[in-house]
């Protein structure tokens, strides 16, 4: 009896979650490319604050302790779109032209797909000679020479790399195995070819299929493990004492690939890895019932970094100096006041859970309206707003005409910070939206949540 065309049907054999999110990521950066930004925005993606706030730090770092003269050699593993070194350099360039000037700036990525559209960005062509290029992966490659760069960053790759998935019970340890499935009636050529294009990551094949990724769905079990031979299985297993039973611990192995090879390129007297990401800060939020451990985004399978295992980790390399903070603590620290980002804002607003999400939508525009009456960005960047699929006309119109008005001086994009000073100014615009004088303070004092923006430094 033939199968119908909706079934679902395994694109392979249940395997160890680290193993199936590595394959499926690099599908989705090898085939989406630049497209990939259209699924989510990370704070670096239109924004230039943490971009300021790093390079502000970095003067300080390089005055300080940095080499006194010569090439200053810093890399960027994962590089995005581009925006995070072009602000970067602008920073520099503007603040301390004398460290600008020889800077040796080299965005690592494992996409070609990727640094194609980093090569196309605008800003980051205006510091042609600042800036180099290689197809790298930072996990398990070792292509630069020993003790050869001062300073390493990354912006929110550890969530995308090999991440294993235990769970304690009673003395026991259980490791989590996925197993993708998706409907056959979805690839566009037989359904044996499509598996062994899927299993091979025939990038080429995999193309001319219509967009299946974010189709697929995630079948999980957990298996009983022992981890006494894996990669720093001692400290894991201490790390996992102090936790509580029956909570999914993710265990970041490919983030600890990365320190392991920032230790070997890093030169004997260097200004860090920087890395900011979003995950778990302390065994708190570790230890919080019903916290997410992974998130899909358009198919792409990402999971929360437990930055204190992390950070153990990386003292037990030979780190001696490890700082860790919210994202948010760092960037209004250069600032001298509070930031939340524009998404945050329109989170707190009384009525957001009721809405639709086209009127949502609308609450947004409008909120970054009212925002840009006290908002000047230095860098001109118009944001695309598009209405989502299924807006009705009449919302659709009142999209368009308010991303038309948006300013290009504005507030560039909804993941982007915005100050405390610049929310009070704008007060008076956002209660005639339906903001309340507490839903605003809220938004800058918020509540204890399990998964937040991190930045981590090691030295």
């Amino acid at each position: 009896m033939a199968r119908p065309e909706s079934e679902l049907l395994p694109l392979g054999d249940f395997k160890p979650s680290d193993e199936w999110q590595t394959h499926v990521n690099a599908i989705f950066y090898g085939t989406k490319g630049p497209e990939i930004h259209h699924h989510f925005q990370t704070y670096v993606s239109r924004d230039y604050r943490l971009a300021h706030a790093l390079a502000d730090q970095f003067i300080i770092d390089v005055k300080e302790g940095g080499p006194a003269e010569g090439p200053i050699h810093l890399q960027e593993w994962g590089v995005g779109n581009g925006n995070l070194a072009a602000r970067f350099l602008s920073r520099l360039r503007a603040e301390e032209e004398s460290i600008y000037s020889r800077i040796r700036y080299t965005l690592c990525d494992y996409s070609e797909e990727i640094l194609n559209g980093v090569r196309a960005n605008p800003n980051l062509q205006e510091h042609e000679g600042r800036f180099f290029m290689t197809l790298v992966n930072a996990e398990t490659q070792d292509d630069f020479e020993p003790h050869s760069v001062h300073k390493i960053i990354s912006n929110e790759i550890w969530d995308d790399l090999a991440t294993s998935v235990l769970i304690k019970n009673d003395g026991m340890l259980y490791e989590e195995y996925l197993q993708p499935l998706l409907s056959r009636g979805i690839p566009s050529v037989p359904w044996d070819n499509f598996v062994e294009q899927f299993t091979e990551k025939n990038l080429d094949a995999l193309k001319n299929n219509p967009p299946f990724l974010e189709q697929i769905m995630w079948e999980r079990s957990f298996q009983r493990t022992d981890i006494s031979d894996w990669p720093y299985g001692e400290v894991i297993l201490k790390h996992l004492d102090r936790l509580a039973d029956e909570i999914p611990i993710p265990i970041n192995t490919g983030a600890f690939q990365t320190l392991e090879r920032a230790k070997r390129i890093l030169t004997e007297k260097n200004l860090g890895y920087t890395s900011f990401d979003y995950g778990m800060l302390s065994d708190h939020e570790l230890n919080f019932p019903g916290r997410p451990y992974y998130k899909l985004y358009g198919g792409q399978y990402t999971s929360m970094v437990n930055f204190p295992l992390i950070a153990e980790v990386g003292a037990s390399m030979g780190f001696a100096d490890v700082k860790l903070e919210h994202q948010h603590d760092f960037v209004g620290r250069n600032l001298s006041e509070k930031v939340v980002s524009a998404l945050e804002l329109v989170q707190v607003h009384p009525d957001i859970s009721r809405m639709e999400p086209w009127d949502a939508d609308l609450l947004m525009l409008q909120t970054l309206q009212a925002l840009n009456a006290s908002y000047r960005s230095p860098y001109k960047s118009k944001m695309d707003y598009p209405p989502m699929p299924g807006t009705p006309k009449k919302q659709r119109k009142q999209i368009a005409e308010l991303a038309k008005n948006l300013s290009a001086t504005g507030v560039p994009d909804t993941v982007a910070y915005v100050t405390a000073s610049e929310v009070a100014e704008s007060a008076g615009r956002l209660k005639k939206l339906g903001y309340r004088e507490r839903d605003l303070k809220t938004a800058f004092d918020p509540t204890s949540q399990p998964i937040t923006f991190c930045h981590m430094t090691l030295r």
